[in-house]
């Protein structure tokens, strides 16, 4: 059965650092091309910085290699081409909620009707989505509870046993219906539910259910040197940042 799940959608979240295995993964379109393969980093990403500090991420170059029988999926499917960066695809239109403020402090002065307020800063834009995740086959919901494991990886730190221990969560890049456009973003909270008045599907040992809602918070994340470099009102006004994640 064709499925939205393994195409890219209008709404969608990517993790482009290559950190994590593409536990997540999505086809070419038809003719099915030879495989499965996958974009692996080639090149690993460093640690950067002025004088070794303030160092940043550089981006990971890939090169394609065959999974031949071993993927990251559970269950591999040939056929499937499994490519970075890992994109969790939102196939049924989700609700997302934006929420930008502005902080002012207050100049409280006696005997006054009113109080000044000077501006202090703005606060990074918070978006609230809530996701319906619907399930009609054993592929969709072994691609639902992936989902829910990449989203709950996001939110770890490499840990000791890990190849980059203490290397944070990774920076997330959103976009939704062209208006925003590779935000980048990191995962605040995540619910998902396991409701009890609703049917459940069974496949490998355990039971997704058919109907679920996925509840994440994202907060955007910009690091120095790029709002150094790359931001400024008058451009934020005119629309040449639309398409390099400022909101």
């Amino acid at each position: 059965m064709a499925t939205p799940y393994y195409t890219k959608q209008p709404v969608y979240l990517e993790d482009p650092s290559g950190n994590f295995d593409n536990i997540l993964s999505n086809t070419k379109p038809d003719p099915v091309v030879k495989g499965p393969t996958m974009n692996v980093i080639d090149k690993p990403s460093v640690w950067v910085g002025e004088e070794g500090r303030n160092g940043y991420m550089s981006k990971p170059t890939y090169k394609q290699v065959s999974l031949g029988g071993a993927g990251a999926m559970s269950t591999p499917r040939t056929g499937y081409d499994l490519h970075g960066p890992t994109r969790l695809n939102f196939p049924f239109t989700p609700t997302i909620s934006v929420i930008q403020s502005a902080n002012y402090n207050s100049y409280d002065f006696d005997h006054s009707n009113f109080q000044q307020r000077a501006f202090v800063s703005h606060s990074n834009m918070e978006l609230n989505i809530t996701a319906p995740m619907l399930v009609r086959s054993d592929e969709e919901a072994e691609y639902v509870y992936n989902a829910s494991v990449w989203l709950r990886s996001t939110m770890k730190m490499q840990w000791a046993n890990d190849k980059n221990p203490g290397q944070p969560p990774p920076i997330l890049r959103f976009n939704s219906h062209g208006i925003y456009n590779n935000i980048p973003c990191v995962v605040r909270d995540f619910t998902w539910n396991l409701d009890s008045d609703i049917d459940y599907v069974e496949t490998n040992g355990m039971r997704v259910p058919v109907m679920n809602m996925f509840v994440l918070s994202l907060t955007v994340s910009y690091s120095p040197k790029s709002i150094r470099e790359n931001f400024s009102v008058e451009d934020y006004l005119a629309g040449n940042l639309r398409n390099k994640g400022y909101v």
